[in-house]
């Protein structure tokens, strides 16, 4: 398939030209598997891989690795699998190596999202054991899992590969991998976040680069100006707004190409699910994430357009939200009729409070020039002042703000921070508000994998809050971009 660049100004070998990155001697090393043999298991019916890259699955017949081109020298200190089609159980990976049977670690992968990354640690003995027999993955608990194995500019990160850190510092590394297709998510709020924290960081002279890393994404996903990707459960939605959180990404879209024909499809489709309250969700649920996935783009394309009544529309997502979904006490992410009665859930959920606040953050500097903002603005400053009491000494939130006994989620609390910037940026907050969230970038360094990939972050919510409010955290690429927003508007003047 010919994929054509949709950004007609930018040429082909920009798009597509290796990163500098991957050819620095102080970066960390990915090196990935040859695979030598994997059950021969047909994707599910309805599913699809996405960009055409390729996947195999790991089930009760294990799947083979071997290094053959590992140098001698290398001491890998972690080994690492991707997600390649969406999961909806909880699974065990049993590595091992496959002559002496002797086991080297366990990944424990728990309702993956598509392009998470799962690693487990390898002893620095297990080197040479590698070299000699390869490693063999195989299925203890739960169904199939498919990883990613191969594809056209498939990058080592998201392939099955051995970790060998480099010598640079883990925000070296961080911006290494946010300049690569190894922070690539679905076309979804989760792609969206992605987007959002290249431009932003592109915006500051060291990292103009980004942009065309932007580029690079929206390249994979729209081609010859059709939209080709899989929804949240890997289901070919070609060419149509799954629903209301896929509307994120087109805010990118809007500032890389004002005028794509893609942009009038997404306000058309997003205006067809209003409510009688002006509300623009799916159904009758009301959900937090509306404030970001939807009143932010539309913001966005309604500024360009200088479309005051779409403006106003934009603005109506944050104010109706916020009248459903937080009383000044307490905060929830969700609103649904059900039996006569408003059923609201995900009470203080840290995510789910981010995108709140942090689509009030972005909605409001894309439409600051308007004089009748004072009430979004107040209704703003009071959510930071009802979430800044929460924070923890580590800087960080716990998962669910007002249980400081719980885990913290770094993605929750880098997107509760960035707002916070954003804010303390255009006067809206007090400076002691930039100071939070500069505490908060310190916490989530902390964070950041030796590579550069941002940990610590809760899994998506597909199985309730239990998994949630436990200790188990993953890998989370969307995590990583809420961290790039943080970063940008601290650093922006």
């Amino acid at each position: 398939m010919n994929r054509r660049h949709f950004i007609h100004q930018a040429t082909a070998a920009t798009l597509l030209a290796p990163q500098v990155f991957a050819a620095s001697e102080s970066l960390a090393k990915h090196w990935p598997a040859s695979i030598v043999s994997s059950p021969d298991v047909p994707l599910p019916e309805g599913k699809r891989e996405p960009f055409r890259w390729k996947t195999a699955a790991i089930g009760a017949t294990p799947m083979v690795l071997s290094w053959p081109d590992l140098p001698a020298d290398a001491q890998p200190t972690a080994m690492r699998i991707t997600v390649g089609l969406d999961v909806r159980d909880e699974k065990l990976i049993e590595a091992y190596l496959p002559k002496s049977g002797r086991v080297l670690g366990t990944f424990d992968v728990r309702f993956g999202c598509i392009f998470q990354v799962f690693s487990i640690p390898l002893a620095a003995a297990a080197a040479a054991d590698i070299r000699r027999e390869g490693v063999a993955l195989r299925l203890t608990k739960g169904a199939e899992l498919r990883v990613f194995t191969a594809g056209e500019f498939l990058p080592p990160v998201l392939q099955p590969h051995l970790l060998v850190p480099g010598i640079a510092d883990s925000m070296t590394e961080y911006y290494a991998r946010m300049d690569t297709l190894a922070c690539v998510q679905a076309f979804s709020w989760q792609e969206g976040c992605v987007l959002d924290g290249l431009l932003d960081l592109a915006a500051q002279p060291a990292h103009v680069t980004l942009k065309d890393a932007a580029r690079r994404h929206f390249e994979r996903f729209i081609i010859d100006g059709k939209l080709i990707y899989e929804n949240a459960t890997s289901v070919p939605s070609d060419g149509r707004l799954y629903g209301i959180e896929g509307a994120l990404p087109y805010a990118a879209l809007a500032k890389l190409e004002p005028s794509h024909p893609l942009l009038d499809y997404a306000v058309t489709s997003l205006l067809k699910r209003k409510d009688v309250e002006g509300s623009i969700q799916d159904g009758q649920h009301t959900s937090s994430e509306g404030a970001y996935t939807v009143g932010y783009p539309l913001a966005v394309i309604a500024s360009q357009r200088k479309d005051a009544a779409l403006e106003q529309v934009a603005l109506t997502q944050l104010s109706v939200r916020q009248t459903r979904l937080f009383d000044g006490k307490m905060f929830w992410r969700t609103s649904e009729p059900k039996d006569g009665v408003i059923k609201k859930g995900n009470r203080a959920w840290a995510r789910g409070f981010a995108w709140q606040f942090l689509g009030y953050a972005r909605t409001l500097r894309e439409l600051r020039h308007r004089s009748d903002l004072a009430p979004h603005i107040a209704a703003f400053q009071a959510m930071a002042a009802w979430v800044l009491p929460y924070q923890r000494p580590d800087g960080l939130w716990s998962v669910f703000l007002d249980k400081p006994e719980l885990t913290p989620d770094t993605s929750g609390s880098a997107g509760i921070a960035a707002a916070l910037a954003i804010g303390a940026q255009h006067g809206w907050l007090d400076a002691n508000m930039k100071t939070a969230a500069a505490k908060t970038l310190a916490g989530l360094k902390l964070h950041l994998t030796p590579d550069g990939l941002l940990g610590g972050v809760s899994q998506a919510n597909k199985s309730g809050e239990d998994l949630q409010r436990g200790t188990y955290r993953v890998i989370y690429q969307m995590g990583m971009s809420l961290m790039a927003q943080l970063i940008a508007a601290l650093n922006q003047e």
